[in-house]
This record gives C-alpha cells, structure tokens and sequence, in this order.
C-alpha cells in the first residue's frame, strides 16, 4: 500500500508540476472584516456556558496566535469527530453547528468542522479563512476544506485542519500556508505533516494532499454566517492554474470568482 500511496502522490505532483506559473492579472477584490463583536462576544459567552471552553481566557493569556489556534483546534476535534453529517442544517454557523453536533452524535465533515473553527477564532480576533482544497480531477468528488489563519507573530499564514487534526510545517517547525505546501510537493519534498492524536496514515496524507492543492476556492470576507439560510453577502473566489478551463468543471457556480493571480488571491 506505501508504494501505491507513493505512486500517487508521484503522479499528482506531476500533475502540478505541468501547471503554467500564476499570473499577475489584475484583481480588483479585496478582503472585507465584517465580524460584529456583539455577535463574537455572543459565541464567547455560549461556548463558556455550554462547552466549558474559556474563549475569553485563551484571547487574554500571554501565548502566541499559532499556540491559540492549536488549543481552539485541539477543542474542536476533541469534541467533534470526522464523520458524514446525518441531517441537513439549514443555518451554520458556531452555534447551530455546536447544537448539532449535541443533537445528532456521531460528528460531521471537515467544511462544517472549518466552519465552526472559523467562527470560533474569529471571535477572538484571530484572522482566518476556510478554504476549499480540491484536485484536477472533476469527477474526484474528495476534496478537503480546512482553516487559513493568520499569524502576526510571524507575518503569515499556516493551515490548520481541525477534521484531520493536523498541520503541517517545514524544517525548522514553521507552520506553512497552503501556498506554500503546494510549493513544497511541486519541489518534490516530503510534507513534514503533524498529527495531533494520531501519527499513522502519513503516506496517504502525502498523496492526499497533493491531489487536493490543484485548485482553491474561499470567501473573500471575514464574517460570521457565511453559508447557510442566512447566509452573509459575500464574494466567493477561485484560484485556478492558468489554462484551468473552469468554467467546464461542474464544480464551477454562477457568481463564482476566478483568478489566476495567485498573490492577489491570497492577500488577505
């Protein structure tokens, strides 16, 4: 099985490897803070009182912005196993998330897990994203989504993965980016990868994540209730390989922003 895994991960690399360079296209979108601290104060108070998770605490202790993200992450996946939801919800945010996962057991998947790390790090000013990872492939329905934070302490930004509970960081233990984990597999190096509870499946996650960082998909905003009945207005952008005929992918919507900047895209 490793080296079918290695195989694999071979030919994803290969794939992104026969990418043509981003471009500098113009974009003329930028990110917008739109998070309502009544409403951050509002989920602090609820997950104190519900959960027992001292949000207020961990926002006001002397440990760094990556440390905080890792004991809210280590929380979330603690609570909230991977697992294919049962029932819809019509209203996601941390909360109705929260209420979920009570109601129904069992867990559910990694969007709504990055969803509700989301919220939750927002409401203690930490800057963040949930990102869509997905492969070339079109009919590989396995995509990933996971959590882009930012990180002030070091001026950049590191994916973390509250569903897989994991990160990944490179030589000398910098949390990396996503941008910069692409960049790691189309140079052919290893992903140094960090599990939280669990350090098996390693050589699947190699290949895993090499198929699933071909194309990107994010809100531009920084907000609360961004999908669902209620969900915020907000632009939703795509960073494709130039070349990428998108709009053929089935995946592509209506609405859907696209570039091939890759700078831009990843502004912040």
């Amino acid at each position: 099985m490793e080296n079918y895994y290695l195989a694999k991960t071979n030919e994803m690399r290969k794939e992104l490897q026969a990418c043509a360079p981003y471009t500098e296209d113009f974009f003329p979108l930028t990110s917008e803070n739109r998070v309502i601290p009544a409403q951050s104060e509002m989920i602090r108070r609820y997950f104190m009182d519900k959960a027992g998770l001292d949000l207020d605490g961990i926002a006001a202790s002397d440990m760094t912005t990556w440390e905080k993200v890792l004991k809210v992450c280590k929380f979330v996946s603690k609570n909230i196993r991977h697992a294919n939801q049962r029932e819809p919800l019509e209203d996601r945010n941390a909360i109705t998330l929260w209420e979920y996962s009570k109601r129904v057991p069992g867990g559910f998947n990694c969007r709504w897990h990055a969803i509700l790390l989301s919220e939750l790090l927002l409401s203690i000013d930490i800057k963040n994203h949930f990102v869509t990872c997905l492969p070339k492939d079109y009919k590989d329905q396995d995509c990933h989504v996971v959590n882009l934070v930012w990180l002030p302490e070091l001026s950049k930004w590191a994916m973390i993965d509250s569903d897989m509970e994991e990160y990944v960081t490179d030589s000398n233990g910098i949390p990396l980016s996503l941008e910069e984990m692409r960049a790691e597999v189309i140079a052919g190096r290893k992903l140094n990868i960090h599990r939280n509870t669990d350090q098996t499946g390693l050589d699947y996650m190699q290949m895993y994540w090499a198929k699933n960082l071909y194309w990107f998909s994010m809100h531009l905003a920084y907000a609360y209730d961004l999908e669902g009945k209620d969900a915020s207005y907000d632009t939703y952008v795509s960073l494709v390989p130039p070349e990428y005929n998108i709009s053929e992918d089935p995946r592509y919507f209506d609405g859907m922003g696209i570039t091939t900047n890759a700078i831009a895209f990843w502004q912040g």
